[in-house]
């Protein structure tokens, strides 16, 4: 069979599947994911098949389909009554990363995303929101691992403030985050913060409006429109700062000068420093596994893949790449960096170097670390004409997807157009000296050093 012959048998079957799955939709599926039984610690649906969400199938709604990318995002209270602000990373402490502060920016950032977000609800038509991580600075729920699962009560300052009233709103209030963790919903440099009790707001909490949704660490989510469909895979990437016991201490969640010695997660690992790289490790080479599985399947029933994860493509770069192209992933979706970046297919990426170009070819990067969480890597303007605060909205149609960028000043800074990636399943594994790039500053813009991202099978 010609390879023309294979896209147009592609296009065939998965025009065939979606249209069955979607007279379906019209009598049993709702427009909402919902999470299977409630489980007693935060793994137990690793690599879990949700059950599809549809969307508006018997709507006469004429606006298009659209979703919100958001990512590092929520802020810090420096005491109970003190006012929502970005962790301040332009502070002189931090050296390379000092900058100028900008007030009516810096001070307030999160709450001009929010704003933002719920004025241009107001007007699109929001199926749900896509989330990165980084939820709260600086380390993640204020609690420890390993307590009760959904213990009641666990952060609930933090979700109060920082997310429930912060998103709320008439535009806003019903919308699903879907989402993953970043490193500092572990901790940040330590593994020792709830994040646990994160995935266990899933099955709701004490003032929860019963939007959160990340049941495990990684998951597939389908979405079913009246003549599309997608998959989302949700992938934690936290690997790429999970390193030794006695690399970067002020950017590595397995660091030795933060992490007591001899304590851990005891219900779910890490469970000690020194085997906290091989538990992340672990988590990625089971993932990288199903992934493969479940892309196979979906390149010949659904129309476009997209991933979700935190960290940006050139984290893991090779391994990313080989998988873009043989199984035409068409979006890849992250944050992690404190800015707003779009990466067109091809396209040149002056963040990683001036002579940059896309790292994962003809798939479209969406970089969405401006949610406001943290102070920008840039410095932006109080008025909002920068890329350093923001958010992302993603409009949805069966041939081609649009992606724009609102700053947090409202104004639309950039857009790029994506066409489907065509797989390529003849495509070889990447040869196991695979690297993949890990940022040991944090304002490194480009690789001064190497991981394997097949990683070794010791102790694993």
């Amino acid at each position: 069979m010609s390879a023309a012959d294979r896209v147009r048998r592609r296009g065939h079957l998965i025009l065939l599947a979606t249209a069955a799955v979607s007279r379906q939709c019209v009598a049993d599926c709702q427009p909402r994911w919902y999470a299977p039984e409630k489980p007693d610690g935060p793994l137990k649906y690793n690599g879990h098949v949700m059950e599809p969400a549809c969307f508006n199938q018997t709507s006469d709604d004429p606006r298009p389909h659209t979703v919100y990318i958001i990512g590092d995002w929520g802020g810090v209270m420096y005491s109970e009554w003190a006012e929502v602000m970005p962790a301040d990373r332009r502070a002189k402490k931090f050296k390379k990363a000092h900058r100028v502060f900008i007030h009516g920016a810096d001070d307030i950032a999160q709450q001009k995303v929010a704003n933002q977000m719920k004025w241009h609800a107001a007007k699109d038509r929001v199926d749900y929101i896509l989330n990165v991580g980084d939820n709260f600075y600086w380390g993640g729920i204020q609690a420890s691992c390993s307590m009760e699962f959904g213990a009641e009560g666990v952060g609930k300052q933090q979700w109060t403030k920082i997310y429930e009233w912060m998103y709320n709103g008439e535009t806003l209030k019903d919308k699903q985050w879907l989402g993953v963790l970043g490193n500092h919903d572990y901790g940040g440099w330590n593994f020792l913060s709830a994040w646990d009790q994160t995935i266990a707001y899933t099955w709701g909490g004490e003032g929860t409006s019963w939007r959160w949704f990340q049941p495990a660490l990684y998951y597939k989510a389908g979405a079913i429109y009246e003549d599309f469909s997608i998959d989302y895979f949700f992938i934690d990437s936290n690997v790429f700062d999970a390193l030794d016991p006695y690399q970067v201490p002020g950017h590595n969640i397995c660091s030795s000068a933060h992490n007591p010695e001899n304590k851990g997660c005891p219900k779910t690992g890490p469970y000690n420093i020194w085997q906290c790289k091989w538990w992340f490790i672990k988590i990625w080479k089971e993932q990288m596994t199903w992934i493969e599985t479940e892309l196979e399947k979906s390149v010949h029933t659904t129309d476009w893949q997209i991933v979700v994860t935190h960290f940006p493509p050139n984290w893991g770069v090779d391994h990313w790449a080989y998988l873009c192209e043989k199984y035409g992933i068409d979006v890849y979706i992250a944050g992690h960096v404190h800015n707003q970046q779009l990466w067109s297919p091809w396209g040149p990426v002056p963040y990683l170097d001036k002579f940059a170009h896309n790292p994962v070819g003809a798939t479209a990067v969406v970089v969405s670390g401006g949610g406001g969480g943290i102070t920008s890597e840039g410095v932006p303007s109080a008025e909002g004409w920068d890329n350093e605060y923001g958010f992302m909205k993603m409009q949805l149609a069966k041939d081609e997807i649009i992606i724009r960028h609102v700053s947090h000043g409202g104004q639309l800074r950039e857009e790029i157009r994506v066409n489907k990636r065509l797989p390529q399943l003849t495509t070889t594994n990447p040869p196991t000296t695979v690297t993949a790039t890990i940022a040991l500053d944090m304002d490194m813009r480009r690789m001064d050093a190497t991981r394997n991202a097949s990683f070794p099978d010791e102790f694993v």
